[in-house]
């Protein structure tokens, strides 16, 4: 579905210290995105924004609130982790590990009303500048278990492939409860003809009879220096074990 920042006050720091004393930086991509919605329908719908850092083959993703929990992507090792700040505690997750635990008749049957899911992508010659990116417009609708109905707004100006990261969330990618089936492949294969990266997504989905309305807007995409302990879990935290509750992320977009 995907295609294709230097801290003033790092620099001027690392000017003063001896090459060994320095920290370890790269060069990455930040993304700043706000996300619009309603927490649960009747409720106000609030606005937030998460901070997307992606380099070195890593992705970390910093939501909003004293509460938020952010989400680091790790796709060669193949964990997806869970830092809650709130509790000082991380909670990895294995995507193979989970993928293979998949058997049995509750997984069979959610596998089965997944593949139901009916995924339909039209491309549009409308197009619309959105802050600095010439974007398209796409509609996709997805029915079967939800009915959901989305407005994307793609650009193609960026050089940016974060596919690697949204597969290891995705229901329907390599890690998915579908993974190469074909009704796996087949709405991967719609969601293909989306060109370029996502910059507004406004969607309306229905199941059992709620429905909700949510809108991600890209607002920043840039290349800047970051440390590569951004990826890492702060020190002092401690590891959280499967089966006890941790807060989700709110969301954002990678």
């Amino acid at each position: 579905m995907l295609s294709r920042h230097p801290h003033i006050l790092t620099l001027a720091l690392a000017a003063f210290l001896p090459l060994s004393g320095t920290l370890a930086e790269t060069t990455g991509f930040y993304i700043e995105t706000i996300n619009r919605g309603s927490p649960a329908p009747g409720v106000e719908p609030i606005e937030e924004t998460s901070k997307t850092y992606i380099a070195n083959d890593k992705m970390i993703v910093v939501n909003d609130g004293a509460d938020a929990t952010d989400l680091i992507l790790d796709p060669a090792a193949g964990i997806i982790t869970f830092v809650n700040h709130a509790e000082k505690q991380y909670l990895p997750i294995d995507v193979q590990a989970v993928k293979t635990s998949m058997s049995g008749p509750a997984s069979e049957q959610m596998r089965a009303m997944l593949g139901e899911i009916t995924t339909k992508v039209e491309p549009t010659d409308e197009t619309r500048r959105i802050g600095e990116w010439n974007t398209r417009k796409y509609l996709v609708s997805k029915s079967g278990m939800m009915q959901v109905e989305q407005e994307i707004w793609a650009t193609e100006d960026v050089d940016l492939d974060a596919s690697r990261y949204t597969d290891m969330m995705s229901l329907t990618g390599p890690g998915g409860m579908l993974a190469n089936t074909p009704a796996g492949i087949a709405q991967r294969d719609e969601m293909a003809k989306i060109k370029g990266y996502p910059i507004l997504t406004k969607t309306k989905m229905e199941m059992m009879g709620t429905s909700m309305e949510t809108e991600t807007e890209v607002r920043i995409i840039r290349q800047e220096s970051m440390e590569d302990s951004r990826f890492e879990i702060p020190e002092g935290y401690t590891l959280r074990k499967m089966g006890s509750s941790i807060p989700m992320p709110d969301g954002g977009q990678p």
